[in-house]
């Protein structure tokens, strides 16, 4: 489903990650590992279509990204370090602003999963009295919440506890197993079906 080739990513003038090249399928995962300044984050960005490869190619379902963005939007739901929250709203003035903008929340139970993530109890809080381990919950229970195919996730447990993370692995476990296809950077532990799970690790300075 989404594929990279020969792909390099530059930062500052320099080449930070050199030649990436794989495929992940749909009901699988890619976890991209490596230590800070290895371009993890550079390279989920350049995925996401947020940075411009220095070369190669990203493509979506055979699809080259750059040719066809609409669509490659229409099924991506992306969460970088920054949350996306207008911090003067509450949490469900956030959540409906979301789904205006086209992050559909109708094939699960809304209650449900912020239940589970245990933000039910916030949905009048305006987001800038959250802690930053709440805000974190709120972005995932938006994001499991969003119905796309494509998760590209950059750090997504950082902030939350570990009771956060669990349930977070849950979630992909479901996503997969519904045939959604997950390429995330961590630097701890994700428990997700090993066997549905790829592992992509980075040096730091490419060139």
């Amino acid at each position: 489903m989404l594929s990279a080739r020969q792909l390099d990513v530059m930062r500052g003038g320099r080449t930070i990650v050199a030649g990436a090249d794989f495929h992940v399928d749909a009901g699988a995962a890619l976890l991209i590992h490596g230590a800070n300044g290895s371009g993890k984050s550079s390279l989920i960005a350049t995925l996401a279509g947020l940075l411009p490869p220095a070369a190669g190619s990203v493509s979506w379902r055979g699809v080259d990204v750059r040719e066809h963005p609409a669509r490659f939007r229409h099924d991506l739901a992306w969460l970088g370090h920054a949350d996306g929250f207008n911090g003067e709203l509450t949490v469900d003035e956030n959540l409906r602003f979301a789904a205006l903008l086209g992050a559909s929340m109708a094939y699960r139970s809304e209650c449900d999963v912020l239940e589970r993530a245990g933000v039910r109890p916030l949905l009048h809080t305006r987001l800038n009295r959250l802690s930053q381990g709440q805000r974190r919950r709120v972005a995932l229970a938006r994001l499991v919440l969003s119905a796309r195919r494509l998760w590209l996730l950059d750090e997504p447990t950082d902030a939350i506890d570990e009771s956060g993370a669990r349930w977070f692995a849950e979630c992909v476990d479901a996503h997969l197993h519904e045939g959604g296809t997950l390429v995330a950077t961590t630097h701890r532990p994700l428990p997700v079906d090993a066997a549905r799970t790829r592992h992509l690790h980075l040096e730091r300075g490419a060139a």
